[in-house]
């Protein structure tokens, strides 16, 4: 799924800014998948030219107006289109698993570096992950409440596997 489908899904709960996007890519599926101001504004501007959200400036004193999008119909319609899709096969982007990759030509002491220092932004990744889960629990529907678990799942299976298979990577 694209940036442009995902801004739709978030506006079709409500009116945004591109902050607001910004913010609920970052702090509700970005893990799974996150997006910069420098893709989150082009694509809003792709999406108003096409008719799939309209904005509004709001003027406010003493600071920047303010810009909120909304999802038009159109935009609500190709939202559940995309919806309703075949799931496509993930890509997993890694800069610690690239690292690990091409360990093999690196001294054995920057190799257990590299994986306490895997294995410690893992952990704090998944420490900060249950944190903002706990603080938003209470706001979240089922499936929502089911990404957040997932994720944490998978950063507690990524933690084992590390603890697990490094000993045995590292004696080599």
């Amino acid at each position: 799924m694209d940036v442009k489908t995902i801004i739709l899904g978030f506006l079709s709960e409500g009116e945004m800014s591109g902050y607001d996007i910004k913010q609920a890519f970052s702090n509700s599926i970005g893990f799974f998948y996150d997006a910069s101001f420098g893709a989150i504004y082009p694509a809003l501007r792709k999406l108003e030219e096409e008719g799939l959200v309209t904005k509004q400036e709001i003027i406010q004193s003493g600071k920047p107006n303010k810009i909120l999008y909304q999802i038009t119909d159109s935009g609500k319609d190709l939202f559940y289109q995309e919806m309703a899709s075949p799931i496509v096969p993930p890509i997993l982007r890694s800069d610690m698993l690239v690292k690990i990759f091409f360990a093999g030509n690196r001294t054995v002491e920057e190799r257990e570096e590299l994986f306490a220092n895997g294995l410690q932004m893992q952990k704090k990744l998944l420490e900060n992950t249950k944190k903002a889960f706990a603080k938003m629990a209470d706001s979240l529907d089922p499936y929502q409440t089911f990404c957040w678990k997932y994720t944490m799942n998978h950063l507690e299976m990524t933690i084992k596997f590390i603890e697990d298979q490094a000993p045995h990577l590292l004696k080599q």
